[in-house]
């Protein structure tokens, strides 16, 4: 299986979390993604799962690295490779959470704390984001 996932930052350097409303890590941040569908490239789902999920539209997207993971869900755990994107968005209005999501909030890197990212290949992509950010 593959997932993406969207890194999408500000003007001002942060970027966007979820709160997941349900599990697997329900209560703990996320980023806006989920799985690619058959025949879909990961582009194509990281721009339509982020719509799903906070109603924005990416303008522009960079691949940022690949982290394996596994999916725990109702008992059963799958092997995943999941890629991330750094990304624009047109404009982060109509920000909103949406499906899955409890709440958006955008963090600056020194005020993520990764014990509250719900899976392990989400906090080693953005530890990769965060040295990026702190090198640029």
């Amino acid at each position: 299986m593959v997932a993406v996932g969207g890194l999408i930052c500000d003007d001002d350097g942060r970027v966007l979390l979820i709160r997941r409303s349900r599990d697997p890590g329900k209560g703990m941040l996320g980023v806006p993604g989920g799985f690619v569908d058959v025949g879909e490239t990961a582009e194509e789902a990281v721009r339509r799962e982020t719509q799903a999920e906070v109603g924005l539209d990416l303008s522009e997207w960079t691949y940022l690295t690949s982290h394996p993971n596994r999916y725990v869900y109702q008992g059963v755990a799958r092997p995943v490779l999941d890629l991330f994107f750094t990304a624009r968005a047109v404009s982060l209005q109509p920000l909103a959470a949406l499906d899955g999501v409890a709440e958006v909030l955008f963090l600056a890197p020194v005020d993520i704390c990764l014990a509250d990212v719900a899976f392990e290949s989400i906090r080693r992509a953005l530890r990769v984001w965060a040295g990026q950010s702190a090198a640029a």
